[in-house]
């Protein structure tokens, strides 16, 4: 009797792991992370929160960022690894940008390419981004991303964004508004956010998130995002997918308008997944 019991106990449990790593998906659909490092505002409404006013001048943009991370995905375990590019032109009050991203999931590669613009107006600004993927295992087909900011009070600025990534099938849709307090060169924010995924239930997030000045030529930024479907691995309700992520790093004034960044962030997803993550960034205006 025993016996049996023990034998249907290991049936159930390896049709139980079968089952989460059929669900698993090498996928990062919500993206959290990045919209977690991209709740920053223009450096124009910085400056204009912090009472600077200097005369606009054209200047060249260049970043290049680089992210290693080990995964634990239901029983796999493996690497995912982010290259990020992006090349800009500053005028005036516009900032127009594009980049190029890759992703490596496991054994995976996919590609993908969007061109934005931030729009700086007295006391608001307009983000306005799309692009689309190619050699596609994972990432979305399309991306269109339109955010809007404005002065509510003093130094405390309000911002609404919303982003919509075309898969072809599951496509998803977030909206998330945010504050955001200025007090100096420093900055701290949070955002509540909703993202629908079609097929599916809606999930629901908070992010906090600041940057500070530690001195001159040294800054530093953390944050932490909670909620459901961050990561959305398996496919699950929201309910099923609770998780975190944690993310700090630095900023260092290298000479003139030359940064080195680096950082760590930590994530997990129920019902099994679990990202660490280092980064590395240089970023040279000229």
């Amino acid at each position: 009797m025993t016996g049996r019991i023990n034998l249907a106990f290991r049936i159930a449990l390896s049709i139980s792991v079968v089952l989460i790593t059929a669900n698993a998906r090498a996928v990062d659909q919500a993206d959290t992370e990045s919209l977690l490092r991209r709740i920053t505002p223009p450096v124009a409404v910085m400056e204009e929160a912090a009472g600077k006013k200097e005369e606009p001048r054209d200047q060249f943009y260049a970043d290049c960022f680089y992210e290693p991370s080990n995964i634990m995905q239901g029983n796999r375990t493996g690497h995912w690894n982010e290259v990020d590019t992006t090349l800009a032109y500053i005028h005036r009050n516009i900032r127009g940008y594009m980049m190029v991203n890759q992703y490596e999931r496991f054994d995976n590669k996919d590609y993908t390419a969007n061109i934005g613009s931030y729009i700086n107006m007295k006391h608001s600004y307009v983000h306005l981004e799309g692009g689309f993927g190619w050699d596609i295992d994972y990432m979305y087909k399309f991306q269109s991303i339109v955010e809007y900011g404005h002065k509510l009070y003093k130094t405390l600025f309000w911002q609404v964004g919303y982003t919509y990534r075309g898969y072809g099938t599951d496509d998803t849709h977030r909206v998330y508004p945010s504050l955001i307090y200025y007090f100096g060169d420093s900055y701290m924010s949070a955002s509540y956010g909703a993202g629908f995924m079609e097929g599916h239930d809606t999930a629901n997030f908070g992010i906090v998130n600041g940057d500070f000045t530690v001195t001159d030529f040294l800054r530093w930024n953390g944050g932490v995002a909670f909620g459901q479907r961050l990561y959305d691995i398996y496919a699950f309700d929201a309910s099923a997918e609770m998780g975190f992520i944690l993310f700090a790093g630095i900023s260092w004034k290298l000479y003139k308008e030359i940064y080195l960044k680096a950082g760590y962030s930590y994530g997990e997803e129920a019902p099994k997944f679990m990202k660490r993550s280092l980064y590395f960034a240089v970023s040279v205006k000229y």
